[in-house]
């Protein structure tokens, strides 16, 4: 059987507690919005300013793959990328280079998203890259997987968190963005 994955966004509650667990696979398009609220609501509401000067920061989405048919043996080697374009002239999507534990049982990895923060002040992002660096001929490795054996190989088992943030400067031009396509790519047996 092929395993089948669904695109989940974890947000509010408290730190390794979240609050709601939202399949956004099935959402839009678009699926997921970078705006200036915790939440999986795809409006117009708490949209992304452009500052006069220095940054503006979207909550950081905290999404993971979970899986809704399981594979004959095993699904591992978890990879995200993007087609290289972008938003624009003063609009980055970071993605963290590390991936926060989430698997069916464990959520230790969640942290609060808080307003405007930079996204290595969550708890387990050191360092973060450009997500469009990321495309299909050169990948981010990961999100890892944390459930038993470092792989999935059962109905509702998942991957660790990927953790996304928008970065807004004072370059960037007004207006609805067009909307980008994120990639997850994986090894079946």
């Amino acid at each position: 059987m092929v395993a089948a994955f669904n695109v989940n966004f974890d947000f509010g509650g408290a730190d390794n507690a979240p609050g709601t667990e939202q399949d956004i696979t099935g959402l839009g398009p678009p699926e997921l919005r970078f705006k200036q609220a915790d939440n999986a609501t795809i409006d117009s509401s708490d949209p992304m300013p452009i500052p006069t000067a220095g940054t503006e920061f979207s909550r950081w989405k905290q999404i993971y793959l979970v899986c809704t048919t399981a594979p004959d043996t095993q699904v591992d080697n978890v990879r995200f990328f993007t087609d290289g374009g972008g938003f624009g002239t003063g609009i980055t999507v970071r993605v963290g280079d590390q991936f926060p534990l989430h698997s069916a049982a464990i959520e230790t990895g969640y942290d609060v998203s808080d307003a405007n923060a930079v996204m290595t002040t969550h708890t387990d992002i050191t360092t973060s890259s450009d997500a469009f660096t990321f495309t299909t001929g050169s990948p981010l490795s990961g999100p890892t997987i944390s459930e038993a054996g470092g792989i999935i190989n059962a109905i509702g088992e998942t991957t660790n968190y990927l953790v996304l943030q928008m970065e807004v400067l004072s370059t960037a031009s007004p207006g609805n963005l067009t909307d980008e396509t994120f990639t997850f790519r994986y090894d079946e047996i």
